[in-house]
């Protein structure tokens, strides 16, 4: 027996809602799910989802970040190209961190587009699930995909969203960290941009003030100006903050530049000095879920300090509950050094939304950081605490912080973290471990020991374990090329254990759609069913994979379709590897004589019958399809009168649909 062969299948092998690519009678469980019953679906990338699309927006710009869009603007070096193509192409991508592209984005998408508003596309939407209808007709969208891995839109992604925003006479601006991560298709559309002068920046964040005069702007001009140089647009406008404390003599110069000069995690340590056990809990959950609604922040950030202050209770105690009017909600922002904004509901019109972020847009990552760093007596509560919450923004928003925690975290194992959550039978959170590894796999420094951490888990042979490593190379990357992910998939396939399998199935099924790479995907498939592999769960692998090929399932027959004109001594190999399964074949010839019971009322059902039957016997002329049907009946001779019913059915069918001369 194999390595993998000895280790026992799970119980309850898939979580609830995870789309299902391999009916369960395929391994054994005859009681179980029908030979019917999968849910998921052909896309391209693996992207399919058995669940509904997640909202379309995320949130509208606030009032105040079209006011910062008028008067705060100072102009990026690019932005004026940018601009001309935006108006003559209607989709824009900007790059470059630190550059203010946020603020270009939102001064092109408002003022220089003649509009007064913008929203926020959810980036945990795909652009290739964005429909023409559900767009509002000459509004302005901005995605914003900063921190996300080198590719994080495909170039079938973008060719889809540009014709949708496009067919809506829409606007859309994405963002990205570097040009590096544009797709190929979105190559003219994308411009670098660089910083603006940040003492300009600052100057033009100060002339918004009612009190502001010529000393006022003095203080950044003259005396903070040597601390700005290449500082970003976000740090200018702190460096106006700064400005306005020392004119006021709240700050002296001295105390203004080592501020402006300091690290934000300095800065971030220097203030958590100060905060309680509150202060501590709702700051890790401003910095996990920024920009997320007010409420659901302030619920997070409450049953998180409860979580905090009941580890520290001994067994035999209460936690005592905190007092509901104890601490307003003006005295909880300045401790956190937040502030919320007001904006338009995404989904309810006329109604209005409260969304919480830091006073600082480089405070967020350096709190997380710091918190996990500074208490790794919390880190399995934060752990937990972040993972309860399933919705895709905060799936998103998870895998960032993971992410930056085991790059920026002195660690021994810095994956430690990530293999308990690719190891959890919640789907959740093993997608999340699959985000994670996706960007650590794109990073110079960690894509080694990532690899290292997927091959062994490999060896180990755990099921899930197994099925992230799957669902990383179902991922296209230029660091996974195709043959690599088929060998990977190869010894993923080893194993006999069924969540494994399934995301492998869901990892094939994009690359037989692929041009490029169908013929040795399918070539690869038929290598399963070969003898060498029988102590192995590859065999039965390729037939789960075969009964997608042949067309088995109603949403695999455009597939079946393209694969048996093009590559039908493949086809029929699986065919064969399916009709002599003790489970699927007979299986196949129960399906095929129902359609053959229902062909003369079904127009579908008849189609179906004699396209199967073809794939058994291209010629269905009796003497022609006789071997294949002696053939099934020496296999299944408890079937001989339904296996020729359903090839005498198939022929009159097919002399039926003969044009008459």
């Amino acid at each position: 027996m194999s390595e993998n062969g000895d280790k026992p299948a799970e119980a309850a092998p898939l979580s609830p809602n995870e789309p299902r690519y391999l009916p369960n009678v395929a391994y054994g469980d005859m009681g179980g799910v029908q030979a019917g019953d999968v849910n998921g679906d052909v896309n391209f990338y693996g992207n399919s989802k058995a669940g509904p699309e997640a909202e379309l927006l995320a949130r509208y710009a606030s009032p105040e970040e079209i006011l910062d869009a008028k008067d705060l603007f100072v102009a990026p070096g690019g932005f004026g190209p940018a601009r001309a193509a935006l108006k003559a192409n209607g989709v824009v991508v900007l790059c470059g961190k630190g550059t203010g592209r946020t603020h270009a984005a939102r001064r092109l998408l408002t003022y220089e587009a003649g509009l007064t508003t913008f929203a926020y596309l959810n980036r945990a939407r795909p652009l290739v699930q964005l429909h023409a209808d559900e767009l509002e007709k000459g509004t302005a969208y901005l995605l914003d995909m900063s921190g996300t891995n080198d590719r994080p839109i495909t170039d079938w992604d973008f060719e889809h969203g540009l014709h949708m925003i496009r067919q809506a006479s829409c606007l859309l601006i994405v963002l990205f960290d570097h040009r590096d991560q544009t797709p190929v298709t979105a190559a003219r559309h994308s411009f670098d941009l660089e910083a603006p002068p940040p003492v300009e920046v600052a100057q033009a964040s100060l002339r918004r003030r009612e009190d502001v005069d010529e000393a006022m702007l003095q203080v950044v001009k003259v005396d903070l100006a040597s601390a700005l140089e290449g500082a970003s647009p976000d740090k200018a406008m702190f460096a106006a903050r700064l400005a306005v404390q020392v004119h006021q003599k709240e700050l002296d110069l001295f105390e203004a530049l080592t501020k402006l000069q300091e690290e934000a995690a300095d800065a971030v340590a220097r203030w958590f000095e100060k905060l309680d056990i509150r202060g501590h809990a709702y700051s890790f959950a401003v910095a996990l879920l920024e920009n997320h609604p007010y409420e659901h922040v302030l619920s997070r950030g409450w049953n998180l300090d409860e979580r905090i202050r009941e580890a520290a209770l001994p067994v035999d105690r209460n936690l005592r509950p905190r007092g509901v009017l104890e601490q307003p909600k003006i005295r909880l922002l300045h401790d956190i050094a937040a502030t919320t904004e007001i904006r338009k509901h995404p989904t309810i019109d006329g109604q209005t939304e409260e969304t919480i972020r830091f006073q600082r847009q480089d405070w967020a990552a350096a709190v997380f950081t710091h918190m996990w760093q500074q208490y790794p007596a919390a880190r399995e509560i934060l752990r937990n605490w972040m993972c309860d919450d399933t919705s895709e923004e905060a799936r998103d928003a998870v895998a960032r912080a993971i992410y930056a925690i085991v790059t920026t975290v002195p660690a021994r194992e810095p994956l430690a973290l990530v293999e308990h959550m690719a190891s959890e039978r919640a789907v959740g959170r093993r997608a999340v471990a699959v985000t994670v590894l996706v960007r650590l796999t794109e990073n110079d420094r960690m894509r080694g020991p990532a690899e290292q951490a997927m091959r062994n888990w490999i060896r180990d042979g755990n099921a899930y374990p197994l099925w992230t490593v799957a669902r990383v190379y179902s991922t296209p990357s230029p660091h996974r090329p195709p043959r690599v992910v088929l060998e990977m998939f190869t010894e993923i396939g080893k194993s006999r254990k069924f969540t494994p399998h399934n995301a492998v199935v869901a990892g094939v099924l994009p690359l037989l759609l692929d041009d490029d790479t169908q013929e040795m995907t399918l070539n690869t498939v038929v290598s399963w069913a070969s003898p060498k592999y029988r102590r192995t769960g590859l065999p039965k692998l390729s037939i789960g994979i075969g009964l997608w090929v042949i067309g088995f399932y109603k949403q695999s027959r455009p597939l079946a379709a393209v694969l048996g004109t093009r590559h039908p001594d493949a086809v029929l190999v699986l065919l064969d590897h399916v009709l002599e399964h003790d489970v699927f074949g007979p299986q196949l010839l129960r399906r095929m004589a129902a359609n053959a019971r229902s062909a003369m009322w079904d127009a579908d059902d008849a189609s179906e019958l004699v396209r199967l039957a073809q794939l058994i016997s291209p010629d269905l002329d009796w003497w022609r399809r006789r071997a294949a049907v002696r053939r099934l009946c020496r296999r299944y001779p408890y079937m001989r009168s339904t296996i020729r019913r359903i090839f005498r059915t198939a022929r009159r069918i097919q002399r039926s649909r003969r044009p008459q001369p």
